[in-house]
């Protein structure tokens, strides 16, 4: 057991806090742009805290783990050899967390994630609240992949390390309701590569679509992504957020849409299948005995 896999679980088990408290902070000492007008419900920020203290630790857990019992292998670090390995966890994840969370979606599986949707207007706290079997199944999908690359291909455990430092910094990015780039982002370069975080706020307030974890790609290959992300970026970063869950957003940038979403919150929902642009589903009829 080398020292350098002890400090890097060990800063993998706590890092989020800082991360959180900072963001925290750094969003109280400037005048920052919401994406979306409301407040969390009471409760909430108590609630996230709690699932915090259970979830926050296992994707350390399941390093260490991985490593101690040479599931996954290593190899003497290179630079070269940290950044394969930070490129190939990279867009592992990307496809991982994309297929978990459309999986998650379903009815089938959504007990698994509805934890985590609990929070629909987000905070940064809402980055560390999921279920621990969600918590889970995500991580030991990015650890098995890796772990079965690494039979053929030794890897580098600070390229790993690397990557999760970088997808917890920007999942709490993801989570605060804030947007941070400048207006017209998805019109640049950037944008058509990374995700801003209005992104990931829209899918919490809307409920479905976006489900991306860094980058769009795959929302657009599968056309799960919102068609008016850019429109709702460029006018909550010029200063005018949406007022409602399901408020869409017109090229023009004006509001095209407002509506509410039912108490209890379910992909099933018709409320939620028509801001979808789904098809409704069609009432029940008993077959003619």
């Amino acid at each position: 057991m080398s020292p350098e896999l002890q400090v890097c679980a060990v800063i993998l088990a706590i890092v989020n806090y800082p991360f959180i408290l900072g963001v925290e902070r750094f969003m109280r000492n400037r005048s920052m742009r919401p994406v979306i007008q409301l407040k969390e419900p009471p409760g909430q920020r108590a609630r996230e805290i709690r699932n915090s203290w259970l979830t926050t630790p296992i994707h350390a857990v399941l390093f260490f783990v991985f490593s101690t019992v040479s599931a996954l292998r290593t190899a003497p670090e290179t630079i070269g050899l940290a950044v394969g390995t930070f490129l190939l966890t990279f867009v592992w994840t990307e496809l991982w967390h994309y297929a978990s969370h459309v999986a998650m979606h379903t009815k089938a599986l959504h007990f698994i994630h509805k934890e985590h949707h609990r929070s629909r207007v987000t905070d940064p706290w809402t980055s560390v609240s999921f279920s621990v079997l969600e918590k889970l199944i995500f991580s030991a999908g990015i650890l098995g992949f890796l772990a079965l690359v690494s039979q053929w291909l030794r890897l580098s455990l600070f390229g790993i390390f690397a990557y999760y430092v970088l997808y917890f910094f920007t999942n709490t990015l993801g989570h605060t309701n804030f947007e941070i780039r400048k207006p017209g982002y998805y019109s640049r370069l950037m944008g058509s590569v990374f995700n801003s975080p209005t992104y990931h706020t829209l899918h919490h307030a809307r409920y479905i679509k976006n489900y991306g974890l860094m980058t769009p790609w795959l929302d657009r290959l599968f056309g799960t992504e919102w068609s008016d992300v850019a429109e709702v970026q460029t006018r909550v970063a010029s200063g005018v957020p949406l007022t409602h869950l399901l408020e869409r957003v017109a090229p023009d940038r004006t509001s095209t849409h407002t509506s509410k979403l039912p108490d209890r919150c379910d992909p099933g929902y018709p409320s939620v299948r028509a801001v979808a642009g789904l098809p409704a589903r069609p009432p029940y009829r008993p077959r003619p005995s």
